[in-house]
């Protein structure tokens, strides 16, 4: 009869290999790319920052350009970004398959269509959540200090801008501050489709859970 050793191995093992890491790119042109993201429990996404100062906020889709009740979600902080990928990357763990719709808080980009929408379900559509949006003249920022996230390297960047205040559009003081946060909440409401409907999965990628995931397997091991 297998060891509770021996199965709690076996689930480690499967963990790692079904985790993955989704990688979504702030777009310059102000967009999220990919804007539709279909994500596993325990997945993690990890958010890119182009030029010039972007957010990325965890919505309420009943209230576009709003974010989750408070000590619930996830927010990036600004990130100022002069050319290229910033050097930084905001990464939160997906904790359920709960339908959540994102969003930038910087000055009016949320109302001008920098929205998306995690693991979309039913008749409620990224669509309709991006066209109340466009009614809105500011979104609401859940202050400067990340949460519900980590800021981490951006491997793939040879930039040197860093996160800054979201009161311009090219960085400046204040910025996020590092911090691991937990996982993100669980949405309000549901969504569904948009224009862009590729997911963006990394297989390749190290993310946040397979490294917790990875420390687990080689404690147990010790035993």
């Amino acid at each position: 009869m297998p060891s509770i050793k021996s199965l709690l191995s076996a689930f480690a093992l499967a963990y790692l290999a079904n985790a993955t890491t989704i990688k979504i790119t702030a777009t310059s042109s102000n967009t999220f790319d990919p804007s539709t993201i279909k994500a596993n429990d325990g997945d993690v996404l990890e958010f890119i920052f182009e030029p010039k100062n972007h957010s990325v906020v965890a919505g309420d889709y009943r209230y576009p350009c709003s974010p989750l009740e408070l000590g619930t979600g996830f927010f990036s902080g600004f990130f100022a970004t002069s050319s290229g990928e910033n050097d930084k990357v905001f990464r939160v763990e997906i904790n359920g398959t709960d339908t959540i719709p994102f969003y930038s808080s910087q000055g009016n980009e949320c109302a001008g269509g920098m929205v998306g929408i995690i693991n979309p379900k039913g008749n409620q559509t990224l669509d309709d959540y991006k066209k109340r949006a466009s009614t809105l003249a500011r979104s609401v920022s859940p202050g400067r200090t990340s949460f519900g996230g980590e800021i981490a390297d951006n491997d793939s960047s040879s930039d040197n801008s860093t996160s800054g205040d979201g009161n311009g559009s090219s960085g400046g003081s204040g910025g996020s501050s590092s911090g691991k946060g937990g996982s993100s909440g669980s949405g309000s409401g549901s969504s569904g489709d948009s224009s862009s409907d590729k997911d963006g999965k990394d297989n390749g990628s190290v993310s946040l859970s397979i490294s917790i995931g990875a420390l687990a397997l080689a404690f147990m091991m010790a035993i």
